[in-house]
């Protein structure tokens, strides 16, 4: 009888211990995982752009942006960015906001929002 006993006890001690691997603190974030290679790689060149000037009103506002390869790029709202993993959310006078497309769909730290601001 004792056998019995000892020998449940130690399979319920470790279906306890595997349970309580498996539970994780909701507050504290999850596993974080390094970032796919191109976002990197687009976020990387998306920080070396620099927003040379805007123009618009009320919504209707155009961009343009000088690559670090000397290349000239026109954004606004509508026209799609030469960026795969990368849009275009906010354009107003003197800054553009731009945010990781896939955000929701990874979990590394890539820094989600970039926001270039008119140099003088």
């Amino acid at each position: 009888m004792k056998w019995r006993f000892m020998v449940l006890s130690l399979l319920f001690s470790a279906e306890v211990l595997t349970q309580e691997e498996l539970r994780r603190n909701p507050f504290m974030p999850g596993e974080i995982t390094q970032c796919p290679a191109a976002i990197v790689e687009e976020q990387q060149q998306l920080l070396s752009w620099r927003l040379r000037g805007v123009i618009g009103r009320d919504g209707d506002w155009y961009g343009w942006i000088q690559t670090q390869a000397g290349g000239w790029i026109r954004i606004a709202r509508q026209k799609p960015l030469p960026l795969f993993y990368w849009q275009l959310n906010h354009l107003l006078y003197g800054s553009a906001q731009f945010s990781d497309k896939s955000a929701g769909s990874h979990s590394c730290r890539s820094q989600n929002i970039i926001e270039l601001k008119l140099r003088k």
